[in-house]
């Protein structure tokens, strides 16, 4: 009775197994953690604090990042279509005193971005073209005592609709470019946002990619009156080498 019962499980396990297996053949999963090592040029007004400069070298955020990281998960199906998004944060503190030494600066800024897309792959004899759009979620912290004291506060975050492509024209076999461009904001929420990042890729085995890019991230958002309490602006362009692992199953 043993042995029928498992035969039985058997043999209805076995196409459940089998539809699996060619479902899971139309479909690719990516699962891509990164390393930036950027820097963040532009400035920012808070309150009744205008044009304060965020200017933050690789040195800098090293020396000052308390957390920081990024990972890219992307599905693609064999129709074309496909998901993307990406996370990436950093959280930066330091110090810095007047030249008297009377007054001690306590700087703090958390920058973290959601990116979400639906994406088109076309088949090209060059190589893949991925159409995509979706969101991009800001969320922005700046904070900044004196001798213990808040001086300045602001928490924002605004959602940024974006459209864009990328292309992997192959070098060899092993080798491809990668070329990635996207714009958004249109005054919904930033007056405008963009995005360019170039660089090439390594298959080192079916499964596994290593990935080298430069990127360049840019927002121009404003909101609140100028003078007043709820005035806040983030004018900045984030950029740097971006080092990555891709895993492909």
């Amino acid at each position: 009775m043993k042995r029928l019962t498992l035969l039985l499980c058997a043999l209805l396990i076995t196409p459940m197994m089998v539809n699996l297996s060619i479902a899971a053949e139309n479909w690719e999963f990516v699962i891509a953690p990164y390393a930036l090592i950027p820097s963040i040029d532009g400035d920012t007004s808070i309150g009744r604090v205008e044009g304060l400069n965020v200017d933050v070298g690789p040195s800098d955020i090293l020396n000052n990042l308390d957390l920081g990281g990024m990972i890219q998960v992307e599905i693609h199906h064999n129709s074309g279509f496909g998901l993307i998004a990406a996370y990436n944060f950093m959280d930066l503190s330091g110090e810095a005193s007047t030249p008297g030494g009377e007054i001690k600066l306590e700087p703090d800024i958390y920058q973290g971005i959601f990116e979400g897309y639906g994406a088109y792959r076309l088949g090209r004899e060059s190589g893949p073209l991925d159409i995509y759009a979706g969101i991009r979620w800001w969320d922005i912290d700046v904070e900044l005592d004196a001798n213990g004291n808040r001086l300045v506060e602001n928490k924002s975050d605004w959602v940024d609709p974006v459209i864009g492509a990328r292309w992997t024209p192959a070098i060899s076999q092993n080798w491809n470019f990668i070329l990635r461009a996207d714009i958004g904001g249109f005054g919904v929420s930033s007056d405008f946002t963009w995005n360019i990042q170039g660089g090439c890729s390594w298959d080192a085995t079916d499964y596994l990619t290593v990935v080298a890019q430069y990127r360049a991230l840019s927002v121009d958002y404003s909101t609140g009156t100028t003078g007043t309490t709820n005035r806040f602006t983030y004018d900045t362009i984030t950029h740097g080498p971006l080092i990555g692992l891709a895993f492909r199953f």
